[in-house]
């Protein structure tokens, strides 16, 4: 018979899962710990970073602190050309170096300020720093708590708080905001207070004679806090040393002329089908015969007078030489050019009245398509005895 075969961790395993369940219980305290980065479950509501920038509605006055160094000095380099031009949704803001905004920054300088933000869950790296809270979320996870320590001194503002796309220059189809201030200063990223549980057996971050250790990591730094100590409110420009950007401020573009650019989930337009296209051929032939029709009966109208003109006038002479003893020798050509003028005259009278058959038939057959095919409104060449110009027509 064989031996059952003992582990010696069995009953720790036991005690310490006896341990966890009892204190899931209402009221089970864990004194002498002051590590925060305790497992828990994960509840329903908890969403991924994607699925927060998906639906978060971009910040107007974003901190870009977390911005990587090339990117915040790409920005700085941009702003002292004049007003920035960016492409930011949800979590994403890209600074549109092929696009500028009408306009530049004025500096003003500020009474020295202090700031701290501290942030010790997602829901508040979202609000403070949205831009870069993907990247940071196992951050914060594995330190228990972000910072920032800010010094300003002074912000640069825009000349102008409105903008459209007549205001932009360049390559701007994907631009969304225009930047209209910027503060300026020195800071310290760094996270803090991150907890290593230790020394004893442990389940689960939770153990007999457990032990805290806090430390700090400077994750970016920029700007000198001592340089920014010689800044004053007349300064035309922040002090060297102490520029450093340290939030935005954007406004977005009003569109005029276009919708904004499309998102990769636009659908493409479906197909027309067989009856769609043939009643886009009739009105299509409908429109030619009206626009035709009024042309051609204009058209008649313009000879008609044209001829009428040149009978008069030919006719008056020829009246002259009746009581006249000498005869003119271009009797012959006045009586030919009258003639004319009556056959322009009829010609253009029968082309008149041609075309504003044509033209009523096919704006009565545009009509009739548009009801049958329920268009809400139409625009048609009208002409009449008293009247002469276009028709508006609609279903409201």
């Amino acid at each position: 018979m064989l031996a059952p075969v003992r582990c010696p961790s069995t009953r720790f395993k036991l005690a310490a899962a006896a341990l966890a369940v009892a204190c899931a219980l209402p009221g089970c305290k864990r004194p002498g710990q002051t590590a925060e980065a305790v497992a828990v479950a994960p509840s329903l509501s908890d969403f991924t970073g994607e699925a927060k920038c998906s639906v978060k509605k971009s910040g107007d006055k974003p901190l870009v602190i977390e911005w990587p160094a090339a990117e915040r000095a790409a920005l700085e380099a941009r702003a002292s050309k004049g007003l920035v031009a960016v492409r930011y949704s949800g979590c994403e803001m890209e600074v549109l170096t092929t696009c500028s905004a009408a306009g530049a920054y004025d500096y003003l300088g500020l009474t020295q300020k202090r700031e701290g933000v501290r942030i010790t869950n997602t829901d508040q790296l979202y609000a403070q720093l949205p831009i870069g809270a993907v990247g940071l979320e196992s951050k914060l996870e594995r330190a228990g708590q972000l910072n920032v320590d800010m010094t300003i001194v002074g912000r640069r503002e825009a000349n102008k708080a409105r903008f459209n796309e007549r205001d932009l220059e360049g390559r701007c189809d994907e631009a969304t905001h225009v930047i209209t201030g910027l503060t300026v200063g020195s800071f310290s990223f760094y996270a803090g207070k991150s907890a290593e549980v230790g020394a004893g057996a442990s389940a689960g971050n939770v153990g007999a004679g457990a032990s805290s250790t806090t430390d700090q990591e400077v994750l970016k730094t920029d700007g000198n806090v001592e340089a920014c100590a010689d800044s004053t409110t007349t300064d035309a420009s922040p002090p060297e040393g102490c520029g450093a950007l340290l939030r935005v401020e954007v406004v977005p573009i009003d569109r005029i002329f276009s919708p904004p650019p499309s998102t990769s989930n636009d659908t493409v337009d479906a197909p027309l089908t067989e009856d769609e296209e043939k009643v886009a051929r009739q009105l299509k032939v409908a429109r030619g015969l009206t626009v035709g029709g009024y042309a051609g009966a204009l058209v008649g109208v313009a000879l008609a007078t044209a001829g009428y003109v040149l009978y008069q006038r030919n006719t008056t002479r020829l009246e002259g030489q009746v009581d006249s003893a000498d005869i003119s020798p271009d009797r012959a050509q006045w009586t030919s050019r009258a003639r004319t003028g009556v056959a322009l005259g009829w010609g253009g009278v029968g082309l008149a009245a041609l075309g504003a058959v044509v033209g009523v038939y096919g704006s009565k057959r545009y009509t009739t398509l548009q009801r049958k095919n329920k268009l809400r409104s139409s625009v048609s060449p009208m002409l009449g005895t008293d009247v002469a110009g276009l028709s508006l027509q609609g279903a409201f």
